[in-house]
């Protein structure tokens, strides 16, 4: 079963004479490493097995969030979705990146304790999460028949398009002056 098609990206025909750095692997991770290198002036030729995202860099369910992460990762995370904001037109490319806010639902009184605890923590870093009652919840999806508590709203989280988001970073790469061989 194949899975989700990646936008494609044109392999470069001719391998450079000379590189400061090479990069293998055409994922979200290789792509971005190889663009961070190229926009820092350095000589970059990206790898890839397969094509540029053709594996779980596409198959993911794309979140960029800040709620229920490690709280160990949440220095990490904040500056993240800062570079995401900025990403579609630093590299001059379309992401599917939308900062677009993602609900949580709690469905008992103790999950809706959980989700008042993470407010609490995503409030430590000025993050304007919002625990939302039964009633405010339902009112903001329409039809929406679930036997909820509450739920928290994080307008800081949202998501790219896994099968946009490394293709158009690696197409940032070339813009750049990389180089991108996929088989």
């Amino acid at each position: 079963m194949s899975g989700p098609r990646p936008d494609p990206v044109t392999s470069d025909a001719t391998l450079p004479s000379l590189v400061d750095v090479v990069v293998i692997g055409g994922g979200i991770v290789g792509t971005s490493a190889a663009f961070e290198l190229a926009d820092r002036g350095l000589r970059v030729a990206l790898f890839e097995k397969g094509h540029v995202a053709g594996e779980q860099s596409s198959r993911n369910w794309g979140w960029v969030r800040l709620t229920h992460r490690d709280p160990r990762e949440m220095a990490l995370m904040v500056d993240s979705v800062r570079l995401w904001k900025g990403l579609n037109a630093r590299i001059g490319g379309e992401t599917g990146y939308r900062q677009c806010g993602v609900t949580f639902a709690a469905a008992t009184d103790a999950a809706l304790a959980e989700e008042r605890d993470w407010q609490d923590r995503l409030q430590d870093w000025q993050i304007p999460a919002q625990l939302l009652t039964r009633d405010e919840t339902l009112a903001r999806f329409p039809g929406l028949s679930l036997d909820i508590r509450g739920a928290l709203y994080n307008p800081h989280d949202g998501r790219a398009e896994p099968q946009m988001a490394a293709p158009a970073i690696a197409r940032g790469v070339q813009a750049r002056g990389g180089t991108i061989h996929q088989d």
